[in-house]
């Protein structure tokens, strides 16, 4: 069944006109590696009405060469500048908007590789600046340090504000909860907090792409990271219900969706003009 929660009509025109679609990847448009329920149907049909399609993940623990290795285990090959990682986007934001910096990254040696590929020195002593991401390699060493450099004034800076990363498992400690251990022994939150919901990272997507807002629909599976920035970045946002959040989430929740499908096939059936219900 495909919900619609704005003016049917007015809906329906603005999603034909998009031009840029900007997926999150895990529970949008692939689970556990395997290709979500219509994700080839939809990318199809956006190479044919030539319209653009990217992806942008709170990830920061992946290079991109990770994800394009990651795509083309599942057929689905794409370039590098198709893919968005919330880390790696943070270090080009850092370098527009501060240059270079001298920074102490708490990160996978994958990602400081991306970090001084843009042109930042990793150091491990008088940073100007912390960088926290998800850091499946984190020692209590990199937190002592971090937490030194944070208290002494470098700039404190957080890749993205997830809490946690779901495994088969259950819940591991995500990028937010390795800052929040930094916060709490130096009394000091982060200056900058990047990634979805923070429109910054949509912004200069939109910018690369020479897209305006009104021509770009974000989806995802998560109302308070994929949803709230396409409402933050004054974007059409649609929410799929194939992975986090379930349609009962919506009744008890402030953000919004303007579109809610089931899967990636819906939505392609919506772009053609083919309600489903």
């Amino acid at each position: 069944m495909v919900f619609i929660l704005i003016n049917n009509i007015k809906t329906i025109e603005k999603l034909k006109q998009i031009e840029l679609f900007v997926l999150d990847i895990d529970g949008t448009f692939y689970i556990s590696q395997k290709l979500v329920n219509g994700a080839l149907k939809f990318s199809n049909l956006l190479k044919r009405l030539n319209k653009k399609l990217v992806f942008l993940t709170n990830n920061s623990n992946k290079s991109k060469i990770e994800y394009l290795q990651e795509f083309h285990a599942l057929n689905y090959p794409i370039k590098e500048n198709e893919i968005y990682t919330a880390g790696i986007a943070a270090a080009e934001y850092i370098k527009d908007k501060f240059g270079p910096k001298r920074i102490f990254l708490v990160a996978t040696p994958s990602m400081i590789k991306e970090y001084e590929k843009l042109g930042h020195q990793i150091v491990a002593d008088s940073p100007e600046m912390v960088v926290v991401t998800f850091d499946k390699s984190l020692t209590y060493d990199k937190l002592a340090k971090a937490s030194i450099f944070v208290s002494k004034g470098a700039f404190f800076f957080v890749t993205n504000p997830d809490l946690n990363c779901p495994t088969e498992e259950g819940p591991i400690p995500d990028t937010a909860a390795i800052a929040s251990v930094v916060s709490k022994a130096c009394n000091k939150e982060p200056d900058i907090v990047f990634g979805k919901p923070d429109p910054k990272i949509l912004e200069m997507i939109m910018k690369d792409y020479q897209v305006t807002p009104e021509k770009t629909c974000i989806v995802g599976d998560r109302l308070y990271t994929d949803i709230l920035i396409g409402i933050n970045a004054g974007t059409l946002s649609t929410l799929v219900l194939t992975g986090e959040a379930k349609l009962e989430d919506l009744k008890d929740s402030a953000i919004k969706p303007d579109l809610v499908v089931d899967d990636l096939g819906q939505l392609a059936d919506l772009i053609m003009g083919e309600e489903s219900g």
